[in-house]
């Protein structure tokens, strides 16, 4: 489940770049119970997330998920970083739309899409991600995620309004590389956004069992 968790907070890290922006704070959610909570701060290619669990259910361990991008010209430089029940630092670069290097510590945490030339262009780093989804106004166009070690495709199904809100029916899918919670390797996850007068109020993601809801505070 952490890692469902993880693949949340990659799902809500992308805009057209400016300074950053307010910092956003959301409750993570399972059910009615809150896990802990999730910081943003930023704007297109310079943005950062912090995920921090101190209430996780079912013998889960508590710790954190940061992730932050910055932008030199055209070259955009990502590093990730687990603590807690895992131990994983994950820094890419890229330039233009194509990722040039991925170091992975430790290295058994690798995998067959931790080769920059199995990469394919034109992928978003997850606060990158984040962002597009934490400062867009609706549904989303098509986003793909790459996180050093799997590439996932990001589309809306379906949008409808309820009330002065638009809800966003999302596929969220690994498309190259191993899926999430080992040793399931889940690849394919339901996902849902909410938009209220044009900011991000929730974002849900389902699979293996679980719903996990970001609730914007």
């Amino acid at each position: 489940m952490r890692r469902i968790l993880s693949a949340l907070a990659l799902l809500m890290a992308v805009n057209a770049g400016r300074a950053l922006a307010d910092p956003q704070t959301y409750a993570v959610a399972l059910g009615g119970r809150q896990l802990g909570t999730l910081q943003f701060n930023g704007q297109s290619r310079n943005a950062a997330f912090l995920l921090s669990l101190d209430n996780a259910p079912f013998g889960i361990k508590d710790g954190s998920f940061n992730a932050v991008s910055k932008a030199k010209g055209n070259a955009v430089s990502y590093l990730g970083s687990n603590r807690g029940s895992e131990t994983r630092d994950i820094a890419i670069e890229r330039a233009g739309r194509q990722v040039t290097s991925v170091k992975i510590t430790p290295s058994s945490e690798m995998t067959k899409m931790s080769d920059a030339k199995a990469v394919p262009p034109g992928v978003l780093f997850p606060p990158e991600l984040f962002a597009a989804l934490a400062t867009g106004k609706s549904c989303p166009a098509p986003l793909s995620l790459y996180d050093g070690r799997r590439v996932v495709q990001i589309a809306t199904q379906s949008s409808r309004e309820q009330g002065a809100s638009v809800v966003c029916d999302m596929s969220y899918r690994v498309v190259m590389g191993p899926g999430y919670v080992s040793p399931f390797y889940l690849k394919s996850f339901g996902m849902g956004l909410v938009y209220t007068a044009g900011t991000l109020a929730k974002a849900s993601l389902s699979g293996g069992g679980f719903k996990v809801h970001l609730i914007r505070q």
